[in-house]
């Protein structure tokens, strides 16, 4: 696995997330007293009457004007500065604000009171304008302070993954997890997502895989399913009937194929005979396999004769029957034919069995039942666990929807 599979908002939604520039927008123009020339202060008043009329280009001419000024003193400097901050912000010219927000919280004449806010501003411009020496330095003195408010936490993470302190970085997002946790409160999206950055870039294949399944599970994206599948689809070891039970699950999840993944379930379906499977996968732009259209057909003619033929049959005859019924979309004669194998015995895969019961329970909507049917797969090959979850988790999702994915909000 690579980070190429990964997402990353560490360095573009979070760092640019409208709540944090909404926060540096309305902070306080006035700090803490401080003795100011009297030509800066005269030049900040007039700044402070123009920006409360929101003609930021008669508030930037004041700051310029105060820069002018001789002599400037540390305390005007850091005023100038902290100003500026807003200025910038509201005018858009985020470099701007960053070098003031820079000069404001490495001043030595800082307030005490201004600390943390000053230098959360710093961390999150510094940040965004990628300023890496410098927002890790911010990033340490927050640290620090031991926050527990998501956005520092956010951005102190996103401060040490950009230095690549990963070590630093997944430190930071257990503190959000173990906040979130004290909290009351689900772990947050962005939160799992970094810790998934994180894992990838320390090479942490089997975290990065089992916080990509905890993504999968509790948000339902399809394009956190799409990496996920695409990751287990080429697991070592893993058996024909597993790719194919993935490609039917890459589809009802609403995952986006690969064109190698849906050519390689078209394939791998055409080979086992299951030629519903593979229309399936052609219909996705599948290829490389024969077209199945034919094939289906007149495999479909000979149904009811097969089905009658299974009550005098095996388990391993009617388990290959339910995996073709199901890829005909008939999940009730699938369910039926499932549940003869299991009770008949003797089937050669004995994974198989529960798996397409639990695969036929949970298209017909009956989710409880086919939790319970994967909870019966034991044993398999390398993959056989993980896929089991997967289905496990595409059930239980479809019991109880996540709040974002029932409600109409596009996905993202």
């Amino acid at each position: 696995m690579t980070s190429k599979q990964f997402r990353t908002p560490l360095t573009a939604a979070l760092l640019m997330a409208a709540a944090s520039i909404a926060v540096l927008a309305s902070s306080p123009a006035v700090a803490a007293p401080l003795k100011l020339t009297t030509a800066v202060n005269n030049a900040l008043a007039e700044e402070q009457k123009a920006e409360q009329k929101g003609d930021m280009a008669a508030a930037q001419a004041a700051i310029d004007k105060a820069k002018a000024v001789s002599g400037l003193t540390d305390n005007d400097n850091y005023m100038i500065n902290r100003i500026s901050i807003n200025v910038g912000i509201k005018s858009n010219n985020h470099a701007a604000a960053a070098a003031a927000a820079e000069g404001a919280a490495d001043s030595p004449v800082i307030p005490e009171e201004d600390k943390v806010q000053i230098t959360k501003f710093a961390l999150i411009l510094a940040n965004e304008q990628k300023h890496t020496d410098k927002a890790l330095g911010y990033a340490k003195k927050l640290a620090a302070t031991n926050p527990t408010d998501s956005s520092v936490l956010s951005n102190i993470t996103v401060a040490y993954f950009n230095a690549k302190d990963y070590a630093g970085a997944q430190a930071m997002i257990q503190k959000q997890i173990d906040a979130d946790k004290a909290a009351g409160k689900p772990v947050a999206r962005d939160t799992l997502q970094n810790l998934l950055d994180v894992q990838v870039a320390q090479k942490d294949e089997a975290g990065a895989e089992t916080t990509l399944e905890q993504l999968v599970a509790e948000f339902n994206d399809p394009k956190d399913w799409t990496q996920m599948i695409d990751v287990a689809i080429s697991s070592k070891g893993i058996r024909d009937v597993e790719v194919i039970w993935l490609g039917r699950l890459l589809f009802l999840v609403g995952a986006t194929p690969s064109a190698q993944d849906s050519n390689l379930f078209g394939a791998t379906a055409s080979h086992a005979t299951f030629f519903g499977d593979a229309l399936v996968a052609q219909q996705h732009g599948g290829s490389g396999f024969p077209d199945p259209t034919a094939r289906a057909e007149a495999d479909k003619k000979t149904i009811p004769a097969q089905i009658t033929a299974g009550l005098k049959q095996n388990g391993e005859y009617n388990v290959k029957l339910a995996e073709a019924l199901y890829s005909y979309g008939m999940y009730p004669e699938a369910e039926a034919a499932a549940k003869l194998a299991i009770s008949k015995g003797g089937a050669k895969d004995a994974t198989e069995p529960p798996m397409v019961l639990g695969q036929a329970l949970a298209a017909q909507g009956k989710y409880d039942d086919a939790i319970a049917a994967f909870g019966q797969v034991q044993g398999g090959g390398p993959a056989t666990a993980r896929i089991t979850r997967l289905w496990t988790a595409y059930a239980k999702i479809k019991k109880n929807p996540p709040a974002a994915t029932a409600s109409a909000a596009p996905a993202k």
